[in-house]
């Protein structure tokens, strides 16, 4: 499939990319493999995955796109049926030739483009539409010219008929157009014929088809799949030109997963001393040997100060004996300058001998003063393949460490000295993503999370849920500041059994409650602390799923983009968190992410799933949000809380929310709650407090709920209302407008002095101008004035306006298709001549009707029965 697709990716970007090359990652398991040991591949980190069917894809090949336009995706997604079946004629008579299929899935998760095609039971990107102006109905493709398209290629099922709504055919016919019928078609498009070899351009003999209502003319403002992929930095400024190239063949090379290398890099300069840093650090790290890191990992040791050294050389986790002896290795005495550079160096020293890759966590509190400085090592981490997990200890640590973590697809955290160890324990466990991927079972699920500190009345009340897909191995944790601080511990089960009994270890600061099997329900902890105002707890709770065949409800939360933010005008930033259990998305789940600032309280943002800005699609269990409460520059971190308010399902394929529904009623989830750290980003630019950066977000999510002829042309619109700030708050004004010419409403064109009309409140017969709170369907009817009897075809758009005045981008826009005028008043010249003409041949028809029943009266007698027949 590779292969092939490299040739199809060389002519479809026009000689200027191709595969050269892939690595391809076994499980551990598959000793009989013939490969090489995995360095720094991983499977979370991996362009394409091969894993079981999602409900709502089954077998067909997808790409994970939570980003906007030209943003790439997260993965493709292909199932073991799939790849087994590849050289079988339903296969490719199902989903297309391979090589294009991976091609159009490269094209999403590289270029960030969309698919060109509508979908049956879609609202907003139908099978179906009809062109400007026209009555024909076709099928929504983006082709060079019209397809040969009549009735009969129209498959049926259930009742097939035009929907007197949209003047389409409605949601029961899907149309089987013959390759031979069907003319050049996008890569994004139809793939699935043979001729079809390249994408879609503005200009071209393939020319795009901006009017056509699909995905990627919404997310795209109608740009061509071309233009948008020719604006990615692959080929932007003419980077990699058309080059001749014979030999196309990518090279491939098998690896097998293999336990991860680690090396802990400490600071122990002098200033690792101030606020209990080293103890905190050799607290969390011992934490992190003994309980966190899995057996078959490797972990080596370095500290630097003015200098750097070995501690520990790379040592296997095998049981309790060696992580002992890494424990007795770790500093706990700080002193000297501070040369970061050194450190790297010696973490390299120790990854080498086992090839490229390996993590590198890196902990550090003070700016650099000795040589050789980050600048000077980082080309040779990067071109090492290890990857930098950055934990900055307090707010003068050095800012290029966040640069290392993204430079080499890293992680960064930061710790306040305010804070308690719980951050940097997070840091820590986070460095695990890096891990082999494990089985279902083998999977740790954070169900609680929280950190307690200046506690009021010393009373700690809370309640979590162990929903039926965990429970088993189920740990309820406690680390805290001093062993005095907590005086007592109380656990109630959702049956009424109380636990009070805890095991301690005393030298890790760690307290431990475990049961082999939870109950499924609400639990209640208290816990009774001292009146201290400067000591702290944090309690986590965790369990593994309840059984091997069932898979957990899961939750990453994490901050696309990179690690740091250096334009928040140009990249505002969005928090996304993914919901799922196995790949099956959760869908209603309440979803609120914590935002640690650099001053002042936190921040608590709820995110969304609902198609609109920053959202890509709905309902796929990626939720997000834009974070516009940024107060200044600095360090920033996040962790998401994720629960169940009564409404939350998984979509199994067994409903699908305002779609044809498979089942009477949806999966609920039950009550259940997870939380997971996002990691941290740092803004390196000064911000103007009370300044307006943002305008509003745009709209990506309009469509035409119907049109009405009579009494008035009115168009009824529905789309998310954005915020004043992207997606936050309430905008201040819509502008609405319309137009026949689709130009109009396009980019800079929309609001410019044009033919397009302006809707006003008076025109407004139902709903309101004024915006609604962010999130919130709007549905609007505004009276339209037509502009001539022959045009039908009118294109709507809109923007929102904020309180400084600065305008969204334009939205999406939709069409609004008009029947034929009935004339109410002063009839045509044409009509009049049409009624009279009609009059006469109705009259003609009836004085024949009537001849021909008087001669069939005589013709129905005869000589044996006198009574007419029928």
């Amino acid at each position: 499939m590779i292969r092939r697709a490299s040739s199809v990716l060389y002519r479809a970007t026009k000689k200027r990319a191709y595969f050269k090359d892939v690595r391809i990652l076994v499980p551990e398991s598959w000793s009989n493999v013939r490969s090489n040991l995995s360095t720094w591949e991983t499977y979370s980190e991996a362009d394409v995955r091969v894993a079981p069917a999602s409900a709502a894809h089954g077998n067909r090949p997808y790409t994970i796109q939570s980003g906007g336009c030209g943003q790439p995706g997260e993965y493709i997604h292909f199932t073991p049926d799939y790849l087994r079946t590849l050289t079988e004629p339903n296969n490719t008579a199902v989903f297309g030739p391979p090589e294009k299929v991976f091609v159009h899935e490269w094209s999403h998760l590289r270029y960030g483009v969309f698919d060109e095609f509508g979908h049956q039971n879609d609202k907003m990107f139908p099978l179906f539409y009809k062109p400007p102006n026209s009555e024909e109905i076709l099928p929504n493709l983006c082709t060079n010219k019209p397809p040969i398209f009549t009735t009969k290629d129209v498959v049926t099922q259930g009742p097939c008929r035009i929907d007197p709504i949209t003047g389409v055919y409605d949601s029961n016919c899907v149309y089987n157009l013959l390759p031979q019928f069907l003319p050049d078609t996008s890569l994004m498009s139809d793939y699935t014929i043979d001729s079809v070899v390249d994408f879609c351009e503005d200009d071209q003999d393939l020319a795009h088809v901006f009017t056509a209502p699909n995905k990627h003319n919404a997310m795209c403002g109608s740009y061509s799949v071309w233009t948008v992929i020719t604006r990615h930095p692959d080929f932007l400024m003419n980077n990699n030109p058309p080059n001749d190239i014979l030999f196309l063949e990518p090279t491939f090379q098998i690896v097998r997963s293999t336990g991860s290398r680690f090396v802990l890099v400490a600071d122990t300069s002098g200033s690792m001393n101030d606020h209990n840093r080293i103890v905190r650090l050799y607290e969390s790290s011992r934490r992190w040997i003994k309980y966190d890191i899995s057996d078959g990992s490797q972990l080596g040791l370095v500290q630097f100060a003015n200098k750097a050294k070995i501690t520990s050389p790379m040592v296997e986790i095998k049981g309790d004996a060696s992580r002992e002896a890494l424990i007795a290795r770790l500093p706990v005495n700080a002193v000297g300058a501070t040369c970061i550079g050194c450190g790297l160096q010696k973490a390299l020293e120790l990854l080498r001998p086992g090839g490229p890759g390996g993590v590198i966590l890196l902990l550090t509190d003070g700016e650099e003063t000795d040589r050789p400085f980050i600048y000077e090592v980082l080309s040779e981490v990067v071109r090492s393949g290890a990857r930098v997990v950055s934990i900055a200890f307090g707010r003068t640590a050095e800012d290029k460490i966040e640069e290392l973590a993204d430079k080499t697809n890293g992680k960064s955290y930061f710790i306040d000295d305010d804070d308690s160890s719980q951050g940097l324990n997070d840091a820590f466990v986070g460095s695990l993503t890096y891990q082999p991927a494990v089985p279902a079972d083998q999977i740790v699920v954070l169900l609680f999370k929280r950190q307690y500190q200046n506690v009021v009345g010393g009373t700690i009340s809370e309640t979590f849920s162990v929903d039926s897909t965990v429970g088993r191995n189920f740990v309820f944790r406690i680390d805290y500041t001093q062993k005095s601080y907590l005086k007592s511990f109380n656990l109630k089960s959702p049956s009424g059994i109380v636990y009070t009994q805890l095991v301690y270890d005393d030298v890790a600061k760690v307290a431990m409650f475990k049961l082999p099997e939870a109950e499924i329900g609400r639990w209640d902890f208290t816990l009774s602390v001292s009146s201290s105002t400067v000591d702290s707890l944090a309690v986590h709770v965790t369990s593994q799923t309840r059984s091997t065949t069932t898979a957990p409800i899961r939750t990453e939360c994490y901050v696309p983009g990179g690690n740091t933010v250096n334009d928040i005008n140009a990249s505002p930033v969005r928090i996304l968190a993914k919901v799922m259990q196995d790949f099956n998305p959760v869908v209603r789940a309440k979803v609120k992410a914590h935002i640690e600032m650099p001053s002042g309280p936190s921040q608590i943002l709820e995110l969304f799933d609902n198609g609109a800005s920053p959202d890509t699609v709905a309902d796929d269990g990626i939720y997000s949000r834009y974070f516009v409460g940024v107060t200044s520059g600095g360090r920033y971190t996040v962790e998401c809380e994720v629960w169940d308010d009564g409404s939350a399902y998984v979509n199994d394929g067994t409903f699908v929310r305002n779609r044809k529904k498979r089942s009477a009623t949806p999966k609920m989830t039950g009550s259940f709650t997870r939380m997971a750290s996002g990691g941290s980003f740092k803004i390196a630019q000064s911000v103007s407090v009370g300044a307006d950066i943002y305008p509003p977000s745009r709209i990506t999510d309009l469509f035409v709920v119907e049109v009405q002829t009579n009494p008035d042309h009115t168009a009824t619109i529905q789309f998310t209302a954005p915020g004043e700030d992207l997606d936050s708050g309430t905008a201040t004004s819509y502008e609405i407008r319309y137009s026949s010419v689709f130009d109009d409403l396009r980019g800079t064109n929309f609001g410019s002095a044009n033919n397009s009309t302006l809707v006003q409140q008076e025109h407004v017969v139902n709903g309101t101008l004024q915006p609604m709170v962010s999130g919130t369907q709007q549905i609007i009817t505004f009276v339209m004035t037509m502009k001539d009897e022959e045009t039908r075809t009118y294109y709507i758009a809109l923007r929102a306006i904020d309180r400084s005045g600065q305008a969204a981008l334009p939205s999406n826009i939709v069409s609004a298709q008009f029947p034929l005028d009935e004339p109410a008043s002063g009839l045509s010249t044409k009509a009049i001549i049409g009624i009279i003409v009609g009059c006469l041949l109705g009259l003609l028809l009836i004085a024949a009707i009537a001849y021909l029943i008087h001669r069939k009266k005589y013709l129905s007698y005869d000589a044996a029965d006198t009574r007419p027949k029928p």
